[in-house]
């Protein structure tokens, strides 16, 4: 009898023991995380919409006495909800493209200055860079009422929307040879020369 108890509590501490190896197994293997690490695992896209590199060039930007304008800072509009609907992913302040025709993608961004009582916006590029990074901000066009407008993309060309109720908006191109963005629409009404027409590249952009 005593030797069948001995023998029964030998092998549940054998038991016990092939248990715990198993477990410190998995964890080695990476089978059980804490629970921080299945929280982060869940995690989603930032809410910007922005890639790792793209929040690192506009935080750059950040100290310079502006914020990159949000989601929040748009005024709702019919307009604007057939915009969610159309496009799902809809960020009326942020988008992709190829600027400046060399293949990389660029992004432009709006930012809100952080005086005065009614928000002004500010509009800036960053071109893409080799190795997966982005350059300085661009900027485009500052001192913008952007609250009921949009940034949207027409082929390579920038097109800043003050009111999408209104449609009213100015198209802006990459011009290397004078290192800045230029008004396409004020560009074609100088002079007797034909109007710019953008070349056919198709680029795949996200918004």
């Amino acid at each position: 009898m005593i030797a069948r108890r001995v023998v029964g509590v030998m092998f549940l501490a054998a038991f016990a023991a092939f248990g715990t190896a198993l477990v410190l197994s998995a964890r080695a293997r990476g089978g059980e995380r804490l629970p921080g690490e299945v929280e982060k695992g869940r995690r989603g896209p930032p809410p910007s919409g922005r890639t790792e590199a793209e929040e690192e060039a506009v935080g750059a930007t950040s100290t310079s006495g502006v914020r990159p304008a949000t989601d929040e800072d748009a005024l709702e509009s019919e307009a604007r909800q057939e915009l969610r609907d159309l496009y799902g992913a809809y960020r009326p302040y942020f988008v992709r493209g190829d600027f400046d025709f060399d293949g990389r993608l660029d992004f432009a961004q709006a930012f809100v200055r952080r005086e005065g009582p009614e928000p002004l916006f500010d509009v800036a590029v960053y071109f893409g860079e080799e190795g997966g990074g982005f350059g300085l901000a661009v900027w485009v066009d500052r001192g913008l009422l952007l609250a009921g407008g949009d940034l949207s993309i027409d082929r390579s060309v920038l097109v800043v929307s003050e009111d999408v109720e209104q449609d009213v908006s100015r198209r802006w191109r990459w011009e290397p040879s004078a290192g800045r963005f230029v008004d396409v629409d004020a560009e074609a009404g100088e002079g007797d020369e034909a109007p710019w027409v953008e070349p056919d590249l198709r680029t795949g952009t996200t918004a």
